[in-house]
């Protein structure tokens, strides 16, 4: 009877034990899936953003009552002054943070009016955040703004985050090689993860975050 019992018992404590195994195999498995599926989500929202900025969306309209340039690459001063010229707006809110030319500042292209203001911070973020409130204190209705390609999608979305109405976006190519060209790809891919962590209008980014990406723009 006794060896029976320890029989029974042994057998009991196989079966704990086969059952703990089980339980971890099984939570593994729950884990290694949840992983895979962040791990596709992500993949699948960095393919969407990645077609996003080589194949930007924009949506410029004949005629704005302002337009923002952004403060982003060479040539953006002339394409403005274009616009400007062919009657697009009448009035030119220009993003000029320190060290960056200003020479449009003392211009009136067009007959357009040319205001210039200073970013606070000196992102585009900033420049959303000081552009649009000129906009609204020089009673702006309709609102334009001028960056590059790459960076037009980051752009609509910061500036809608501060506009109460739908911002018309216009795009140029600035004149780069191959290395400047993927260089303002992985930037603006680096970006986004700062535009989706600060998700308001004046929201500032973690400093983690804002660091290395400081450090990638100086580095260009």
């Amino acid at each position: 009877m006794e060896a029976q019992a320890g029989g029974g018992r042994g057998r009991d404590a196989r079966v704990r034990r086969l059952r703990k195994t089980t339980r971890r195999r099984r939570g593994g498995s729950w884990i290694l899936r949840l992983t895979g599926l962040v791990v596709i989500v992500f993949l699948g929202v960095g393919v969407v953003l990645a077609w996003l900025t080589v194949n930007p969306r924009v949506n410029p309209a004949p005629k704005v009552d302002a337009l923002i340039v952004l403060a982003t690459q060479a040539g953006a001063h002339d394409e403005a002054r274009r616009l400007a010229e062919e009657g697009v707006t009448d009035l030119l809110l220009v993003s000029t943070p320190e060290n960056a030319p200003a020479s449009l500042c003392q211009e009136s292209p067009g007959g357009a009016t040319v205001e210039c203001f200073i970013p606070e911070p000196t992102t585009t973020q900033g420049e959303a955040i000081v552009g649009t409130e000129l906009a609204r204190q020089l009673g702006v209705q309709s609102l334009g703004v001028l960056t590059f390609d790459h960076h037009i999608e980051r752009s609509r979305t910061l500036v809608d985050r501060c506009w109460d109405s739908e911002a018309h976006l216009y795009g140029f190519e600035p004149e780069r090689g191959r290395r400047g060209y993927v260089y303002d790809f992985a930037y603006a891919m680096a970006a986004y993860a700062k535009t989706f962590l600060t998700p308001g209008c004046s929201s500032e980014p973690p400093e983690w975050l804002q660091t290395p990406i400081d450090r990638l723009k100086l580095g260009r």
